[in-house]
C-alpha cells in the first residue's frame, strides 16, 4: 500500500480502515484518540466523530471527512471530488445527503488544503499504528469486503506521498 493511488480509492480504503477502528475488540480507536460519538437526532442517521484539534474541528461521517483548519475547511466525501467549503456548520449535519449536498456548494480544494488532509490522514494512521498496530485491520469473519487491503496495513506513507504531489 505504499505506492500512490488515487485520491478517491485511498479514501474509499481510508474509510474501510476507519470503520475496523470503530469495531477494534478492545473498544473504539476513535474514541480513543479523542473524538466524541455523536448519535443523530433522526432515526436512521448515521452518528458521526467530532474532535477539535489545535487547527479546528474534525468532523467524521460514514461518508466523508471534514477539516477545518485556519486556511481552508475541506470537505472529503467518499465517490466525490474535495471541496474547500465555507458555509458548512459540520456540527449541525448528520444525513449525508447534507453532507454531500454541503460539498456540491462547495469550490475545489486547493493543492494546499488537499496537503493539509493529506498530512492530517496520514497523523490519524501514524497514531492507530502507535496506539494499538494495525493487527485489527481485517474484514469481519465471513465478510468479503471489495475495499479490504490484502493484508492489515497503515495508509501513514501513502498519506504523506500524496501531500507532497499537492505541495
Amino acid at each position: 500500500m505504499s505506492a500512490i493511488l488515487p485520491l478517491g480509492h485511498l479514501l474509499d480504503v481510508q474509510f474501510w480502515l476507519m470503520g475496523r477502528d470503530v469495531e477494534h475488540p478492545d473498544g473504539n480507536l476513535l474514541l480513543r484518540l479523542g473524538f466524541t460519538r455523536e448519535r443523530s437526532p433522526s432515526p436512521g442517521l448515521p452518528s458521526r466523530y467530532h474532535r477539535r484539534d489545535a487547527e479546528g474541528p474534525v468532523v467524521i461521517w460514514p461518508c466523508g471527512l471534514y477539516l477545518s483548519t485556519p486556511d481552508h475547511d475541506c470537505l472529503l466525501v467518499r465517490g466525490r471530488p474535495p471541496a474547500v467549503v465555507g458555509d458548512v456548520d459540520p456540527g449541525s449535519m448528520f444525513d449525508p445527503a447534507e453532507v454531500i449536498a454541503a460539498m456540491q456548494r462547495g469550490r475545489p480544494c486547493p493543492p494546499a488544503a488537499l496537503t493539509q488532509a493529506s498530512r492530517w490522514l496520514a497523523d490519524y494512521e501514524s497514531a492507530i499504528a502507535h496506539t494499538v498496530g494495525v493487527a485489527h485491520r481485517v474484514p469481519r469473519a465471513g465478510s468479503r469486503p471489495s475495499l479490504a487491503p490484502s493484508r492489515p496495513c497503515s495508509l501513514e506513507r501513502a498519506w504523506h506521498a500524496l501531500a507532497t504531489l499537492f505541495e
